[in-house]
């Protein structure tokens, strides 16, 4: 019997079913993929929205709320976090909201809040799609992403929700030989949720030292803010026995999308919860199905800070699939170049980015590898950079002392055809 399942649920009931009931309104809409239900939650969920941000924003005072949505200014990260307080509903205070943290698409910090209603949904959301993907609430989960003094869960909170919490920052071969002998001592049943990057890493690891492992005991891999590799789709396959879904998702909002377990290249959105547009690169264009541009999310579910309109940086396309559903189609990732170390070790992308966020003066920067021991830093900011030797120091204490770190300034970090910027690029090694 799963103790923790039952736990969970128990708790729940407890309180009032209030994760319950929300997931049962998740089921029962996408489930039925019934276009008429859709449009009626939607309409319900969206009036009530725009009311809400038009009474108590700065922002959104002047909207015009039976225009719709597509009256509305899409927003991004820039335009939220230099105007943060106008976004901010006034109906919450510090006590009765949530902030999260992201580091956003030029690796800057990004701070948005969520009332209790929205942390609900997104477990529901959650629960929802992990289920879809073979995973259910008390099995042991390898949890790996960058686990910082801030976000780190403590050993009694770990071990009531049953994780273990693997850092993508320290996977050298030891960590990752570990981590391997983890999987392989495991008697119950578990899974993965990571970074695409460092379910590289163990790929790479396994079909160089130990091509032989396999084990039955896993029951999903989920890969998370990163595109996975049909590479690392089947290598997945081969060690562990089940199929690695990619999720479509963010901190700053939640669940957005995700594919289907099997022979599907397509994300399944979650418009239970939110609206999804794609929308033109160069204009505010609403493109029609099978046109590529960026998407533009509304959270239908968070009140603490309305987002209306929400460009998340990722480029995709709508589409109908085979049942009828809206799905995204070729979602641009967030895949992130492998950089080394002076001594050939691989040093996770995301050693980078995390300790990038200690630099809020820093607009926008890109770290290039050179050559096996050389290394570029271009820094997009509006006036002179004191910590210079700071960062230098820093970063030549994760690649080495003989590491050469040089810096350049430039008025912008150029996009990518995709309306990206990569922040780490490997110029040594491809």
């Amino acid at each position: 019997m799963n103790i923790r399942k039952l736990l969970f649920w128990t708790i729940d009931k407890l309180k009032g079913n209030v994760v319950k009931n929300q997931l049962e309104e998740i089921k029962n809409l996408m489930a039925k993929n019934d276009e008429t239900l859709f449009k009626a939650h939607i309409s319900e969920r969206l009036e009530l929205l725009l009311k809400h941000a038009k009474a108590t924003t700065d922002y959104y005072v002047d909207i015009d709320v039976e225009s719709g949505l597509t009256a509305l200014p899409i927003v991004n990260k820039n335009i939220i976090r230099d105007n943060l307080s106008a976004f901010e509903s006034n109906a919450y205070s510090n006590r009765t909201r949530l902030a999260v943290v992201t580091s956003g698409s030029t690796g800057t910090p990004f701070r948005v809040f969520h009332d209790n209603s929205k942390k609900l949904r997104n477990t529901a959301d959650t629960i929802y799609f992990s289920e879809l993907a073979g995973f259910e609430i008390g099995v042991k989960l390898y949890y790996m992403k960058i686990w910082t003094s801030v976000n780190r869960k403590s050993k009694r909170q770990a071990l009531m929700e049953n994780i273990e919490q693997v850092d993508v920052t320290q996977l050298s071969d030891a960590n990752l030989k570990r981590l391997i002998q983890s999987f392989k001592s495991e008697s119950s049943h578990f899974a993965i949720l990571s970074y695409a990057s460092a379910l590289d890493a163990i790929c790479k690891y396994l079909d160089e030292n130990e091509p032989d492992f396999r084990t039955d005991k896993c029951k999903s891999v989920l890969a998370m803010s990163e595109s996975l590799t049909d590479y690392t789709k089947n290598t997945i396959k081969k060690y562990f026995g089940v199929f690695a879904i990619s999720r479509y998702s963010n901190v700053e909002n939640g669940m957005i999308a995700q594919r289907p377990v099997i022979g599907s290249n397509e994300f399944i959105i979650n418009r239970a919860s939110y609206i999804v547009e794609i929308i033109d690169e160069n204009s505010d264009h609403i493109l029609s199905e099978g046109l590529t541009g960026r998407i533009v999310v509304t959270d239908l579910y968070n009140k603490a800070l309305p987002m209306l309109r929400y460009d998340t940086g990722g480029i995709g396309r709508l589409g109908g699939n085979k049942n009828g559903m809206l799905v995204l189609e070729n979602v641009e990732g967030r895949k992130m170049d492998m950089v080394y170390d002076t001594s050939g070790n691989l040093v996770s992308s995301f050693t980078i980015t995390n300790n990038m966020w200690l630099y809020t003066e820093i607009k926008q920067y890109q770290f290039i590898q050179k050559s096996k021991n050389q290394y570029l830093f271009k820094l997009n900011i509006d006036n002179y950079f004191t910590r210079e030797e700071q960062l230098i120091n820093e970063f030549k204490s994760y690649f080495g002392a003989d590491a050469e770190i040089e810096v350049e300034y430039v008025d912008e970090i150029p996009l990518l055809n995709s309306g990206k910027r990569r922040k780490v690029v490997n110029m040594y090694k491809t």
